[in-house]
Parts: structure tokens; sequence; C-alpha cells
């Protein structure tokens, strides 16, 4: 199996025991340890992932680089029409859905939300990344505009 193949598999497992803390145990010690630290955090490991990916295409063929710095539909469309490019962009994506993931945890924690109804949005933010983030800044928004009644 190509190399590309073996990464986007190990990638989607990789991401798999974090966002079951975030959705499942988003209170556990082990779960706020893990994604209060400053010095190690999983996004890092996906980080890398795609560093390893990248960069040895960038270095191999100047022409990526140059159609990311001028980036037109089709030119994007052609770098992930490879199983490279497609897992590259893949891995992309879990690491920043992952990120903003975290961000939603960690706002809801800070705001001691109701997990029940931040699993939800998380289960959002795993499966459709910004519309999950979006209903979550608009329902943060509601909670704000609402008077208090005394």
């Amino acid at each position: 199996m190509q190399l590309a193949h073996h990464l986007f598999n190990f990638s989607n497992t990789l991401i798999l025991p974090f966002w079951t803390m975030l959705i499942f145990f988003p209170k556990s010690d082990l779960t706020r340890k893990l994604f209060a630290n400053r010095t190690f955090n999983p996004m890092q490991l996906l980080a890398i992932l795609y560093a390893i990916m990248v960069v040895p295409a960038l270095l191999s063929s100047p022409e990526i680089l140059q159609a990311l710095a001028n980036p037109t539909l089709e030119g994007i469309q052609s770098m992930m029409s490879s199983p490279s490019g497609a897992a590259a962009g893949w891995v992309h994506y879990l690491c920043f859905d992952l990120f903003v993931g975290v961000s939603v945890w960690k706002k809801a924690t800070e705001k001691q939300q109701s997990f029940l109804w931040v699993s939800i949005v998380l289960l959002l933010v795993l499966m459709f990344g910004p519309l999950g983030w979006l209903i979550h800044e608009l329902a943060s928004l509601r909670k704000q505009a609402k008077p208090e009644i005394q």
C-alpha cells in the first residue's frame, strides 16, 4: 500500500482517542491535563504528520508553492487529485478541526457550560468542522444577549 494511504489511515486512527476524550469525557482529569498542556498537545502530532507529508513535496516541486501562493480552483483541485495531495489535505482538516474542537472545549470549560450540549457541538465540529464551530459561536452569542431576570 502506498505511503499516502498509510498516513491517511494512521491520522484517522490517531485522532479518535482525542475526540473521544473531548466528547465523552470532557471533565476527566486526563482530558484536562492533555488539552491544557502548553508543552505538548495532540494537534502538534498532526502538524508533524502534515509536515512529513508536505515539506518533501514542496522541496521537490516548486510548482506546488507557486500554486499555493496564487491559488486557483483548478490548481487546488489538481493538487488534491493525487492520493498524496488528498491525504495531506485530510490531515490538514483533521488538525484544524481538532484545534477548533479544543478551543470550543476550553471555552465551554471556562464558562462552565453544559457538556451535554457541548458534546453535541463537538461531534458537529468533528463531522462538519466550521459548521459545528459556527453553531457554538451563535449559541454563545445568544446566551450573552439574553437579559438576566432579577
